[in-house]
């Protein structure tokens, strides 16, 4: 099993453990899977050591005061457990080709959204709301988009964020 952290910010990601901002970068491999490059990421071998991982993720989030919190989330976080199961391969149609069966579990923490004259944020406190209410947005219109039979055929905008590209195969893309 592997897990991997990263967090969702003003600019772009950083990858949970204090490391320069920007590091992270999502990519979509040739069978159009999503996967990130810059994020801390480990082997797990065990419920604790997914726990552990969680924790320390959890430590190294991005903080700050405002007038509403005295220790806000600036950011949205997202953690995420892979567990490529290759002992159960399943043949495809194909003579001797076998797929690989991969479960993947996304744990989200979503920074709440921000009135800039409520929380009175300025300067990088208030690119960080900004983010964070844009990042929120485009998860509402991802879903609102996924939920609306009317449109089915139309487009999802899951590329309109990082959080929802990040998500967009658990969201139904």
């Amino acid at each position: 099993m592997k897990w991997s952290a990263g967090e969702r910010c003003a600019h772009p990601s950083t990858n949970g453990s204090n490391a320069r901002r920007g590091a992270a970068k999502i990519h979509e491999d040739s069978t159009g899977s999503i996967y990130v490059v810059g994020v801390t990421s480990r082997p797990v071998v065990s419920a604790d050591d997914a726990l552990q991982c969680l924790r320390l993720g959890a430590l190294s989030r991005t903080t700050a005061s405002t007038d509403m919190n005295s220790q806000s989330s600036r950011s949205h976080a997202i953690f995420t457990l892979l567990d490529p199961d290759s002992d159960d391969e399943v043949q495809s149609d194909a003579v001797n080709e076998f797929e690989t069966l991969t479960a993947k579990f996304h744990f989200v923490d979503l920074a709440g959204s921000e009135r800039l004259k409520r929380t009175g944020a300025t300067g990088e406190r208030a690119r960080e709301g900004i983010s964070i209410n844009c990042g929120l947005l485009a998860l509402g219109n991802v879903i609102s988009a996924l939920g609306d039979k009317s449109k089915k055929a139309l487009h999802i905008p899951y590329r309109d964020s990082k959080l929802t590209r990040l998500l967009q195969d658990s969201l139904g893309g």
